[in-house]
């Protein structure tokens, strides 16, 4: 691979997040009396989605989304909660769980011999560095770039432009790695890095967001 620095998103790339979301909410239901069936679920999916592609749109802070997301959540099944307390209890259990996405140790590890590796993510500090710990990632990263930590959220350039000053390196030296193309793909193009769509659904691309390259599976970084 002709990149000597690969910028990895995190959510859904290399952490599979659906499912660790999952489990952290089959624990919380012991906790609020709510059984989070599969139905449940998947509205939980719908509604925190469209939050966080509200947050890449500058539309939303941080902390509004963090602390509205359960209220909004069970007002729509005519629950009252604290929403604010709900999602630190869920944060709590979130950040134990460390499923991953298929290959994505085993294509870190490799990587991480020839490459210098860091995490690019608008994901939430304490759960990102929880999970990679404990699925036994962190120290295939040379460093974790955090929207959190940086003041900007992918797509914005910015986010990138930070990531270019502390690197101290030239854009054609990085390639960002993500399923995204909201936030992944399209903030690489507004920072002229190259990208690879990770897109194991295999989803048409109907926008008109593209990136450098596209895969289904992590194992196919080895071969670019």
């Amino acid at each position: 691979m002709k990149y000597p620095i690969l910028l990895f998103d995190l959510d859904n790339t290399i952490l599979d997040t659906k499912a660790n979301a999952e489990k952290a909410l089959h624990k919380l239901s012991k906790q609020v009396d709510f059984p989070f069936n599969d139905q449940q679920i998947a509205y939980w999916h719908e509604l925190n989605d469209g939050l966080w592609e509200k947050l890449e749109r500058g539309q939303l802070g941080r902390e509004d989304l963090l602390n509205s997301r359960f209220r909004l959540y069970f007002d729509h099944f005519g629950k009252n909660i604290d929403g604010a307390k709900m999602n630190n209890s869920y944060l709590q259990l979130f950040k134990l769980e460390n499923i991953l996405m298929p290959n994505a140790k085993s294509v870190l590890d490799t990587l991480s011999q020839s490459h210098r590796i860091f995490a690019v993510s608008n994901g939430t500090k304490e759960k990102q560095y929880s999970q990679l710990k404990r699925a036994d990632l962190l120290s295939d990263f040379e460093d974790l770039y955090l929207s959190e930590d940086l003041g900007y959220q992918k797509p914005d350039p910015n986010f990138f432009k930070v990531v270019f000053d502390k690197l101290k390196t030239n854009q054609d030296q990085m390639l960002v790695i993500g399923d995204s193309l909201t936030a992944d793909i399209a903030g690489a193009n507004a920072a002229n890095l190259d990208s690879v769509w990770f897109n194991p659904q295999e989803v048409v691309n109907h926008t008109t967001t593209k990136a450098t390259y596209e895969i289904n599976d992590l194992q196919q970084l080895l071969n670019l």
